[in-house]
């Protein structure tokens, strides 16, 4: 686990990094501000979470598990939220992982807890230490700054989902082959995901963004604007998400027509084989009887005849190729 306590004090030009021992005189100065980011937090930190910072018990037990979906809640002395992140190298895999941040916004503090590197915190972290404005602003200003980048790492994952959809309906239209259906499969789960999320954490971003007058001292009017730049920005990802579903959907149904198209169009070359071969199969198997022509004159004469072999070859053939001039034009071939 490694614990990063940024702080800047009433008079003080800069933030600087403070350690553990100087954390509880900083929280109780109502006029210092403190940024403490916890990564990859576990039980030994349950300490630190109850007795400095007196986080109620479900939300330190929500922080240290993994939260199903995005959620926001309001405590009297913080409010607590939990968004859903990229993790890192999603961009060279083909599919992407979410993780947890666990975002506690109090009057004088900002806590982040979360179990990968994220660029967002990472950006955000690095702002606020170069900008003293940034975080005198407040642990709300803050918080809106991680959610800016958070959500804009969003945007290149929609877009390369409209790419792959594009990408897949033209596959589809050239070769609609078996391995296209796991590919729709993969694409539909990924969109899915994304606008499960997608829903949630736009309302959460639009809570903070709005907001009620309770939420006034943690969150104040001079910091919603940058909440709802960052939901504004939610709002195209989920929008794009629910194109997305219509597209995948209809991507679904073009492939099985095409399937059922191929499998026609085999069905039918099958059938007018079968139709050429119906009449040849009869002229063989007739001719195949044998009946002795001496026993009787009734009993096929043919047998006896010098080039009867090949005649009977050559009405099959002629059979044959006037069943196929008849089927081209028809255009049935």
């Amino acid at each position: 686990m490694t614990t990063r306590i940024l702080a800047i004090r009433p008079g003080d030009a800069a933030a600087a990094p403070v350690g553990l021992d100087a954390l509880p005189g900083l929280l109780a100065d109502p006029d210092s501000v403190v940024w403490v980011d916890l990564l990859d937090p576990g039980e030994p930190e349950r300490k630190l979470l109850e007795d400095v910072f007196k986080l109620h018990p479900t939300s330190i037990e929500d922080m240290l598990a993994d939260a199903p979906t995005p959620k926001f809640e309001r405590f009297d002395d913080y409010i607590y939220v939990v968004w859903h992140a990229l993790t890192p190298g999603w961009e060279k895999t083909r599919d992407f992982t979410l993780c947890d941040l666990d975002v506690m916004i109090g009057r004088n503090y900002l806590l982040t807890s979360h179990n990968h590197a994220l660029p967002s915190i990472e950006q955000a972290f690095t702002a606020a230490g170069k900008d003293p404005d940034q975080l005198r602003k407040g642990p709300a200003s803050c918080a809106a700054l991680i959610a800016e980048v958070l959500t804009e790492r969003y945007l290149p994952l929609a877009e390369r989902l409209d790419r792959d959809i594009d990408a897949l309906e033209t596959a589809i239209i050239r070769d609609s082959g078996p391995h296209l259906l796991q590919v729709i499969f993969d694409i539909k789960d990924m969109v899915q995901r994304l606008r499960r999320v997608g829903v949630h954490q736009r309302e959460v971003l639009n809570r903070l963004s709005r907001g009620s007058d309770r939420d006034l001292d943690i969150v104040p009017e001079a910091a919603r604007p940058f909440f709802r730049d960052a939901y504004d920005n939610f709002v195209r990802v989920v929008d794009s998400a629910d194109g997305f579903k219509e597209t995948v959907n209809s991507t679904m149904d073009a492939y099985l027509s095409m399937q059922g198209h191929k499998l026609n169009e085999i069905m039918k070359v099958l059938t007018l084989i079968s139709t050429i071969m119906l009449p040849l199969t009869f002229i063989a198997g007739l001719y195949g009887m044998n009946f002795d022509p001496e026993a009787s004159a009734l009993n096929m004469p043919e047998l006896k005849w010098r080039y009867g072999y090949v005649g009977t070859l050559a009405v099959m053939g002629i059979t044959a190729v006037a069943f196929i001039w008849y089927f081209r034009r028809k255009r049935w071939l």
